[in-house]
């Protein structure tokens, strides 16, 4: 199964500043989850073009070329900072500038159209597992003159791109479509479903670039137009008008926070940005007041039950096994979905095998989105033998990649581990990730997906907590690597796991990822068959991305029900609901709730 491509335009009136980068990882990662390669097209910072044309009126008839040059820095920044706000997340992005990809423009003017792109050099970021982010409204002549595509122009590369790549396209507004008048002044404005070109160049001038709108209707590639994070928009093509019914006000999820440890206040500051979406009405944890820096008092409460209480869905990031199963388990009876990085208890809780409400993206991978990549790809070839998986493989632990690396670079075994515990990578006691039990239970979640019709799993660990310093640096001398490696393999009708150190040559897959950073490879039997996954795997915010991804999926599929949700209709989780040896505050002591992953 190759993945497809989209391209995703930001507009400045979504990204307003720098504060706004956040959602646009949001909705990149949305889509990579979707199993799509992503080119983001990125126009600058609101007000941006306007300082920057400002700064240079007295030379506009001069030298029309420096002009766009300068005007062009506003796209160049918004573009580099998205990368970084990327990376922050743990999602490999590489900036391609007009040059690297040949865009071509028609004239050396400032109000241009595009002629021709070479998209080797997006291919290659795909193949090595990265997002492509370009700055839009900008291109170079045919000698190689800086050339801007006019107001709104992002619109335009992002459409254009899309015709060379083959790709689907999704302008993303600070409105979710189309409609048939302004919606901020007319209460009755109602959206379209689809629009063809026709009547979006009558009256979504405002809203798209009308030589887009022009460029689609004589190329016939439909687009997109939609807001952050939604699952419809308004497709603008050669079909006719529809309008949409109209929808119904959805109240914010209300959501029940257990920990605020290092993955929890990711997630918590995350989820204090979408006030629209999530209301956060309770937050567990086992000291409150060392938490009055970090959250309102009056959410801070030590008794998980109150946490959990009349809330639409349950985050637990306190780990480990109790109290967590049981808070988890009764949340699940109460019809409430959970959302988890707790990979212990979801391999190990026969409980909890194959709910249905159980949300555990963050249990594998950081923001490699390897439990999506393996059922998406389990999916595709269920109802035939040919394709399917049979066999996988990835390093998967962050916190041991990190240790090797670092040793690798000529750090001892005790600065190494101390390093990655600074990092906030490897838990105070990191003995699951040192001994591989950790990377075993991430591939026994893997192989469930994998390989559903076997239950029997042959398990083989050896961990790195007994390696020799001296033969990882020995193999970085000569251009090796040192990995943790866990594979999955359907054999003789059982599914056999196997954990253990192994060296790799420069050009592996596993040795082009550093530091934190994991890697999944899946091979369904055939030669040019390998998938490759990467993507930061351990630490705050790769972790808290995957987190809230599921929680944005879980708020997408309650608004999809165009269904108003009344406070009477939320299930309660109530301790005389459950056995009392369950209905206990307590928390384990050794525990550091919410610990890197």
């Amino acid at each position: 199964m190759s993945r497809k491509v989209i391209v995703l335009k930001f507009g400045s009136s979504v990204l307003q500043s720098r504060a706004e980068l956040p959602h646009a990882v949001h909705e990149v990662y949305r889509w990579i989850r979707r199993q799509y390669n992503v080119v983001a097209v990125v126009s600058a910072f609101a007000g941006e073009t306007d300082r920057l044309l400002a700064t240079v009126e007295g030379y506009r008839d001069a030298n029309p070329e420096a002009v766009a040059r300068v005007v062009a820095t506003g796209e160049e920044v918004a573009t580099a900072f998205l990368a970084l706000e990327l990376d922050r997340f743990g999602i490999p992005a590489q900036v391609l500038d007009p040059s690297q990809i040949q865009l071509i423009a028609e004239t050396d003017s400032n109000d241009t159209e595009p002629v021709s792109a070479d998209i080797t050099a997006i291919e290659n970021a795909f193949k090595q597992g990265r997002v492509a982010v370009i700055p839009g409204f900008v291109a170079r002549d045919r000698i190689g003159r800086v050339a801007l595509f006019g107001r709104g122009g992002s619109d335009l590369s992002a459409l254009f791109l899309a015709k060379q790549l083959g790709a689907r396209c999704r302008l993303v507004k600070d409105v979710d479509g189309i409609y048939n008048s302004d919606p901020a002044t007319c209460s009755t404005a109602q959206r379209f479903d689809e629009i063809n070109f026709a009547d979006a160049l009558a009256i979504a001038g405002k809203i798209v670039q009308k030589k887009a709108i022009a460029f689609g209707r004589k190329t016939g590639i439909p687009f997109e137009v939609a807001a952050l994070g939604e699952n419809y928009a308004t497709i603008v093509g050669s079909h006719r008008s529809v309008l949409a019914a109209k929808s119904h006000a959805q109240a914010p999820l209300k959501v029940g926070l257990l920990g605020l440890g290092t993955v929890g206040l990711g997630v918590f500051q995350e989820l204090w940005k979408h006030p629209d979406l999530f209301e956060v009405t309770g937050i567990a944890v086992r000291r409150p007041e060392l938490h009055l820096d970090h959250a309102p008092k009056d959410l801070l409460t030590r008794d998980c039950w109150d946490a959990i209480d009349d809330v639409d869905v349950v985050v637990e990031l306190i780990g480990g096994t109790d109290p967590a199963g049981d808070l988890i388990h009764a949340a699940l009876l109460a019809g409430k979905p959970v959302v988890t990085a707790n990979k212990l208890l979801i391999a190990g809780d026969a409980r909890l095998d194959g709910h249905r409400g159980l949300r555990y993206s963050a249990a594998v991978g950081g923001a490699v989105p390897a439990l999506e990549a393996v059922r998406a790809l389990a999916r595709s070839h269920s109802h035939s033998n040919d394709g399917r998986i049979v066999s996988l493989s990835g390093v998967l632990n962050g916190t041991c990649n990190y240790i090797l690396d670092r040793i690798g670079a000529g750090c001892s075994w005790d600065l190494a581990v101390a390093e990655a515990q600074a990092h906030g990578f490897a838990e105070q006691d990191p003995s699951a990730d040192l001994s591989g039990s950790d990377t075993v239970c991430k591939l026994r979640l893997l192989a469930r997906l994998a390989f559903p019709e076997v239950d029997a799993h042959y398990v083989s660990a050896t961990g790195i907590d007994s390696i020799d310093p001296d033969w990882v640096q020995a193999a970085a001398r000569d251009g090796q690597r040192a990995r943790l490696v866990g594979t999955a393999q359907l054999a003789d009708g059982r599914v056999h796991l196997e954990v253990k150190p192994q060296l790799v040559d420069s050009a592996h897959p596993f040795a082009q990822i550093r530091n934190e950073e994991n890697c999944l490879l899946i091979d369904n039997g055939h030669s040019d068959s390998q998938h490759v996954w990467t993507g930061r795997g351990a630490g705050r915010w790769p972790t808290t991305a995957a987190v809230m991804a599921d929680l944005f999926d879980l708020s997408r599929e309650r608004r999809s029900t165009n269904k108003p949700v009344a406070g009477d209709e939320r299930p309660v989780v109530s301790k005389k609901a459950v056995p009392d040896v369950l209905a206990t505050s307590y928390w384990p002591l050794a525990t550091d709730f919410g610990g890197a992953a």
